[in-house]
């Protein structure tokens, strides 16, 4: 065998052995720095909403709604991949309107002046993680309980919130994007970390000129570094109990970009460590996209959909017509088991 066969041979090797192991999952912990009092979370949150003006296209701006003094419950809201702080504002309008200090961060990298795909392509789930971490931290200090709502992406990052943090006291989390639909479970760690061995791959999409803070298209990096998060949490969980008082999942059937199985399991994994957790499911007669949070989705329903939120915020039972999905999972269905109270 030549020297040059052999070198290749020993490449394809190494590259099959990195693809199949998982990928740097034990750097993804929680690294918690909780703001003490109100001035000093507020603090964080309008330094967040200066540092973004002078990169982000309008809309893409945090969002700090405040009563100005610290609140009986501050909630939290996580957009979506390629999706911006505006994907949640009319929801936060109306958790300030019902007395909540509200906090929704934009998510790194995203909704830049002139930003698209190539935007996203430097994302990586450390930063993902680091905005989890720093906005509960902030949110600490401007609420006396932490309540976090997060979609697709932010659902990831509300997810490894659960995980993570006993000072957070609930966790909402819609449709959260822990696996890509119509991919085999076995093989998310392959792809994962063949994505991040190859070079990036970017596809762009045409840009919505009302929508001038979202990311059309994407980035094979960014959406290898949003699913590494998710083995993390999927790790994390399957033998550790999660921290946050409660969890619940809203799930949508007809949802054909991310795996609602992944959010059974986890749910599952939490249940089975003693966690207390709640799943529902919204009609898969509603034929919902994806987003069903942003009132720019034509097809998203939000006017039905917000009561869902509301309701799952506050730790009651959403309307009759959301089906209670626990007891496949042989948890309570009793939504009352969960912690209430603000």
């Amino acid at each position: 065998m030549s020297l040059v066969a052999f070198l290749w041979r020993a490449a394809v090797a190494l590259i099959a052995v990195g693809i199949f192991v998982p990928a740097r999952l034990g750097t993804l912990g929680s690294r918690p720095h909780p703001a003490a009092t109100y001035a000093d979370g507020a603090t964080r949150m309008l330094r967040r909403e200066l540092a973004d003006d002078s990169v982000v296209a309008p809309g893409g701006r945090s969002l700090f709604l405040t009563h100005g003094a610290r609140t009986p419950r501050v909630v939290v809201l996580f957009h979506g991949f390629t999706n911006a702080p505006s994907q949640f504002r009319l929801f936060a309008e109306q958790l300030y309107a019902d007395g909540d200090n509200v906090y929704v961060p934009r998510l790194p990298d995203h909704g830049e002046i002139g930003g698209d795909a190539d935007s996203l392509a430097h994302l990586t789930a450390e930063e993902l993680r680091d905005c989890a971490d720093s906005a509960v931290d902030a949110a600490a200090g401007v609420g006396d309980s932490v309540i976090v709502v997060g979609f697709s992406t932010g659902g990831t990052l509300a997810a490894w919130i659960a995980q993570h943090r006993s000072d957070v006291r609930r966790a909402v989390i819609i449709a959260p994007a822990l696996e890509l639909a119509n991919m085999p479970s076995v093989f998310d760690i392959p792809l994962v970390n063949l994505s991040l061995l190859a070079p990036n791959v970017t596809h762009h999409a045409p840009r919505d000129s009302t929508a001038p803070d979202q990311e059309p298209g994407f980035s094979s990096h960014a959406v290898a570094e949003m699913l590494r998060l998710g083995l993390a949490v999927e790790d994390a969980a399957s033998h550790e109990q999660p921290r946050a008082g409660s969890m619940v999942f809203l799930l949508n059937p007809n949802d054909h970009t991310v795996k609602a199985g992944a959010a059974y399991d986890l749910a599952q994994h939490w249940s089975d460590e003693g966690a207390a957790v709640q799943v529902y499911q919204l009609p898969d007669s509603m034929h919902l996209p994806h987003d069903v949070v942003d009132v720019r989705e034509p097809a998203g329903r939000t006017a039905a959909v917000y009561p869902v939120f509301m309701a799952l915020t506050r730790g009651v039972a959403p309307p009759s017509w959301v089906s209670n999905q626990s007891a496949r999972l042989g948890i309570p269905r009793d939504i009352n088991q969960t912690p209430r109270g603000p």
